[in-house]
């Protein structure tokens, strides 16, 4: 169900909840289980009501070529923590010995 042009998200929400109910009243007017029926209603209403904001969140996340973030994070830090002369397999000896 998707809302309407210049429709709010709390109108859409209200149709949303609307249309579930109705769709659980049905089923438990057909005999299915009202425990199994109520869960399945909230599942739904949830899954619908999240779904925009996660499109909105997955649209506001900035991706990034992993090439040039590789080569950015080699120069900003693995030169600067290279390993020094004076350093073997991670001892470091003092240079006065």
């Amino acid at each position: 169900m998707k809302p309407n042009p210049g429709e709010s998200y709390d109108s859409w929400s209200e149709r949303v909840r609307m249309f579930e109910h109705g769709v659980a009243l049905q089923d438990i007017a057909q005999g299915k289980d009202v425990d199994q029926v109520l869960e399945r209603m909230s599942r739904r209403i949830m899954d619908k009501l999240l779904h925009p904001v996660y499109n909105s969140i997955r649209a506001s996340i900035k991706t990034e070529d992993q090439t040039l973030s590789k080569k950015s994070y080699e120069e900003k830090y693995l030169k600067f923590n290279a390993p020094k002369a004076d350093q073997v397999e991670g001892q470091l000896f003092d240079k006065n010995d």
